[in-house]
């Protein structure tokens, strides 16, 4: 290992042992940002030959170096077991048809309630490849696609080809099986809360902060002011009981380091509204960092990383999640040659805007004081709504910690992304008069909404408006997917 502090406490040493062999690189990136809260980038290079082409990194952040980093750890197992481990495990390949007459319907989850694109030939009678999760109100086994199960497409069967682009929405780590679900399920209700409401298409909902604060969220409000920039965190939904905050923010005392940090956003879905508030700060500002880290120019990058370190990231990066997208590069290096105006203008009637204001004391709020208790509150809370959470456990063998991947039949990520829509999101925006949603014919743009037969009737078999999509988000897409770290700065790069 190199760069990791040595009195680390027991919960990081724990994510470094049960780590497949190889070398640990972890350095801090704050210093690319004038606020001094901690970011850290942990890194680990492997022996291992089944993990060429992931690259498994993390960005964390915290109060303190050591949350940072343990931060950092969790996302690296996040990346590292699907592959050593779903990679390896049976599929099953059939219809939703065919394995429902064979296990009934329970056993199975029904594709149109997962959210498929708009326009997806996917139905009940479509071979898949499936594999085993895990009902968490009763542990009983139910096969969902491994297209929303999997991590990279290194655990795909050779030549398969998945329905949607795979997504890392919902992975979880930690301790134990329910404190990762935990973390997953609030990934999942963070996206699903705040998914049309923010980015390309930003409410504008002010939060306005109107009850005295603890003395460390006081304490992160004085690092913003202090350093000359303006938080904004503003509110997305408290659906379920849950707050659902974000937080952007704009610089008022010169240029950040690099155009592309006024783009930065935190997110947070916390039953604790105070947890919320200070985790999209905390975000907020690590996403500071970490974008300019992670798509800055080579010189700025090389400040605070260590040497070589760039050019091993590069050499064994290739199939993680995030590189898989061409739009998302494209788009984002048109916002590496832009200035910070022009893209705070980009932004300026979208996620600077300010529209109308909701009071911070008027959130619910129940004590969660650690991710136990975080994940029994957000379980209890969409258990009652009548979700169904499920999980693919992806653990080391030797449960030293625990991996899950969550998938929620009838919650929503990645509308305005990949089009992926269903019941729910339909319905929100049929509530808000969206021009996304049309009636008539399908045709080129006009893509047909994948519904249970029930909902599609009961909607009037709507359209999703691929191109109203498109025009929405313009040139925002980075918001919603970014290419690998480093791969459009060291593009075209000198040696």
């Amino acid at each position: 290992m190199t760069g990791m502090p040595a009195d680390l406490g027991p919960a990081a040493q724990r994510y470094l042992a049960a780590f497949p062999k190889g070398d640990v690189v972890a350095f801090p990136i704050h210093a690319l940002d004038r606020l001094g809260l901690p970011v850290w980038v942990v890194a680990l290079f492997p022996d291992d030959p089944a993990l060429s082409g992931i690259m498994p990194y993390g960005v964390g952040y915290g109060a303190t170096d050591e949350a940072a980093i343990l931060g950092g750890l969790g996302e690296i197992a996040e990346m590292v077991w699907p592959t050593l481990t779903l990679a390896r495990r049976a599929k099953t390949r059939g219809s939703y048809a065919d394995l429902v007459r064979t296990l009934g319907s329970r056993a199975v989850a029904d594709p149109l309630t997962l959210g498929l694109p708009a326009g997806s030939p996917v139905d009940w009678d479509s071979e898949l490849d499936w594999v085993e999760a895990k009902r968490w109100a009763d542990g009983s086994t139910v096969l969902v696609p491994i297209d929303l199960a999997a991590y990279s497409s290194k655990e795909l069967a050779p030549g398969y080809v998945p329905f949607t682009t795979i997504i890392s929405n919902g992975m979880g780590a930690g301790p134990d099986l329910d404190w990762a679900i935990g973390h997953g399920l609030c990934e999942i209700l963070q996206r699903d809360g705040n998914g049309l409401l923010f980015r390309a298409l930003d409410q504008g909902v002010m939060l306005d902060l109107d009850e005295p604060l603890p003395p460390a969220t006081q304490a992160i409000l004085a690092r913003f002011d202090a350093a000359g920039i303006r938080a904004m965190p503003k509110f997305a939904t408290d659906q379920y009981g849950l707050p659902n905050l974000y937080c952007v923010g704009v610089d008022t005392r010169g240029e950040p380091a690099a155009p592309i940090m006024v783009t930065a956003c935190g997110e947070a879905c916390h039953p604790d509204r105070t947890a919320a508030l200070d985790k999209c700060l905390t975000e907020y500002a690590a996403s500071r960092a970490r974008k300019a880290f992670a798509h800055g120019p080579r010189a700025l990058v090389e400040t605070v990383a260590p040497d070589g370190y760039v050019r091993r990231f590069m050499a064994q990066a290739g199939g993680a999640a995030k590189s898989s997208d061409p739009r998302a590069f494209t788009a984002m290096q048109e916002w590496t040659r832009q200035d910070g105006a022009t893209l705070r203008d980009w932004l300026g009637d979208s996620v600077l805007s300010e529209r109308s204001r909701h009071t911070f004391s008027a959130l619910p709020s129940a004590p969660a004081p650690d991710g136990h208790a975080r994940a029994a509150a957000a379980r209890a809370a969409v258990e009652a709504a009548g979700f169904d959470v499920l999980y693919v456990d992806m653990s080391p063998d030797d449960r030293a910690v625990s991996v899950v991947k969550v998938i929620v039949p009838g919650m929503e990520v990645e509308t305005m992304s990949y089009y992926r829509i269903g019941t729910r999101n339909t319905e929100k925006l049929l509530a808000m008069d969206s021009p996304l949603i049309q009636f008539g014919e399908a045709g080129a743009a006009l893509q047909r909404i994948r519904l249970p037969a029930a909902d599609a009737e009961r909607l009037g078999h709507p359209l999703f408006d691929t191109e109203a999509a498109d025009r929405l988000v313009g040139p925002l897409y980075p918001l919603y997917r970014e290419p690998e770290a480093h791969h459009v700065g060291w593009r075209g790069a000198p040696a």
